[in-house]
């Protein structure tokens, strides 16, 4: 009685899951920006990790739920790493700003 309850629970989780490695997997092909990629590689990884939760969820052992967490732990660290280059990308930009235009009315004659 268990078992045929849990089982479509099971489902459901994996058919979630595989529908979020497809869409990170298409992401990953078909955009062409470097953020929209990282994203679509961080939903691909969201889907692994829901796949071994829920393979934990269903055999009830805590193999499933390591697995998850070291995929959690590869997605903070993706994470982490897309905010580092975020804030360097606006210092890059604001110093480009920054930067004085040559004066028109200075130019050395000779």
């Amino acid at each position: 009685m268990i078992l045929s309850q849990s089982a479509p629970l099971l489902h459901n989780y994996l058919l979630i899951a595989v529908t979020l490695i497809v869409l990170g997997f298409l992401g990953m092909l078909l955009q062409r920006n470097r953020l929209a990629t990282l994203f679509s590689l961080l939903l691909w990884l969201q889907g692994a990790g829901l796949v071994f939760a829920a393979y934990g969820q269903f055999q009830s052992s805590q193999k499933g739920n390591f697995y998850f967490l070291i995929v959690a732990l590869i997605v903070i660290t993706l994470l982490c790493t897309l905010a580092a280059l975020i804030f360097h990308a606006r210092r890059y930009l604001k110093q480009e700003q920054v930067e004085p235009e040559p004066r028109e009315g200075t130019n050395a004659r000779g």
